[in-house]
């Protein structure tokens, strides 16, 4: 693929809007190989936007290339196409645009690649082109704190209107488990990506696993802090440890997508090999990391100082690359003095990832690090309002640039910020009460 076709189809641009796509989310299917894969395709404004394949993997496009991946979703002719891009955009060859529409062809069926697995979304992966010119996305995922239906529908309800396709929902400790496929089920129904979260105690009770699967649940995330059992179940609760194995092998017996998410602090990183090779006994192929760690590397409590989060991460990422592990970082967690350690490691990362948002009961709308600050109510404000707020605009001023250096190897993690710094932290989730 020539640099020229690279930069018009895959990144966005200033082109005229495709004027027969609106702004919003589409949803298409694909039958190939005897399998039936889900597309999202989402159209922002000026008509660039993001292709989603199976909740896994994820390409943004320009205009031009939203309008070809749309048609050729719909299954429209090649010379339809050809003729309505004529009509939508500057006059090209018919070399050049015959071109154009196989090389999005050859990219929905790449896409389709990955399968059903759980999504991963590092900045070093498609999302994000390695293009000085390319701003940070708006999100494509929210994670909501689960809460009474009357204040979640109405919040999946605004999240599916903006253009977020992926939802995870947070599931505390004893939880309403009707509640939770209920939910899920209404997910589905308006087209949402949607997995659920919390610790396998929760989460492993009567038929809720089958039950998940039977509304459709795309992917099920629980804690596993380490392979030892003992240090496992002294930050999630006795006979958590059993409980996550137990799960894995039923989501597995599912065909359930499923995540390991490990959380990184002294005691666990001293056991992560043996984690990751017990993972593989399992046959989990996904992770996700989130690091609660200290600006001072003096701490005493089991938290990670912020100079050695680079060597970590590139130890942790190493051993997950050999146990091909699919893994995902979470944003690092600022060390909270004012509560237990326990307590922080139960709450987990504020967000999936850095092209995530946390949504609170209340609608409030959190970015992924920071200080919590709120940019506005998901239900009463405009999306647009919401990604210029003041808070955002503070958080792209940090991450919309790669902060690899040459100190470190090249890590995924500092993809988004660069780990050593504690201002690109998360903080506040422990003390907005998200915990046990």
């Amino acid at each position: 693929m020539t640099p020229t076709l690279f930069r018009r189809l895959f990144v966005p641009t200033i082109d005229r809007e495709a004027k027969a796509l609106k702004p919003g989310m589409l949803q298409y299917t694909l039958a190939e190989h005897g399998q039936t894969h889900r597309f999202h395709l989402r159209v922002d404004p000026g008509g660039s936007g993001l292709l989603v394949s199976n909740g896994t993997a994820i390409a943004q496009l320009s205009a031009s290339g939203v309008l070809i991946a749309a048609r050729l979703l719909e299954g429209r002719p090649r010379d339809v196409i050809l003729k309505e891009l004529n009509n939508q955009f500057e006059p090209t060859s018919v070399a050049q645009q015959t071109a154009d529409v196989a090389a999005v062809d050859q990219l929905i069926h790449r896409l389709i690649t990955p399968g059903d697995s759980y999504p991963v979304f590092n900045l070093r992966d498609p999302a994000l082109l390695k293009q000085d010119d390319v701003r940070l996305i708006p999100p494509i995922e929210a994670d909501l704190e689960l809460a009474q239906p009357v204040h979640m529908l109405p919040i999946m309800d605004h999240l599916w209107s903006a253009g977020l396709p992926h939802i995870t929902i947070h599931v505390p400790v004893a939880p309403d488990v009707v509640e939770i496929v209920s939910l899920v089920e209404h997910a589905q129904w308006l087209g949402l990506i949607c997995g659920v979260s919390g610790r396998a105690s929760d989460l492993l009770v009567g038929s809720v696993i089958s039950d998940l699967a039977t509304v459709g649940v795309d992917h099920i995330s629980v804690f596993y802090a380490s392979a030892d059992p003992a240090l496992h179940d002294s930050f999630f609760g006795e006979g958590d440890h059993a409980a996550a194995e137990e799960l894995f092998r039923r989501t597995e017996a599912a065909e359930l997508a499923d995540v390991a998410q490990i959380p990184l602090i002294r005691p666990t990183v001293a056991t992560f090999a043996a984690t990751l090779e017990r993972l593989q006994e399992l046959r989990v192929p996904n992770a996700a990391f989130y690091a609660i760690a200290s600006p001072d590397g003096s701490v005493e409590d089991g938290s990670l100082p912020a100079a050695a989060l680079a060597e970590i991460a590139d130890d942790v990422e190493s051993a997950a690359d050999r146990a091909k592990v699919r893994f995902q970082w979470q944003p690092p967690v600022l060390r909270d003095p004012a509560v237990s350690l326990a307590d922080q490691v139960r709450a987990g990362a504020r967000c999936s990832s850095d092209l995530a948002v946390r949504i609170d009961s209340d609608g409030s709308v959190i970015p992924p690090r920071g200080p919590y600050r709120s940019a506005g109510d998901v239900v009463r404000d405009s999306w647009s309002s919401i990604w210029q707020h003041e808070v955002f605009n503070s958080y792209r001023a940090r991450i919309e640039r790669p902060t690899h250096c040459a100190t470190c190897p090249g890590l995924a993690i500092c993809a988004a910020d660069c780990p050593k710094e504690p201002a690109g932290w998360s903080d506040g989730v422990a003390r907005a009460g998200h915990t046990e």
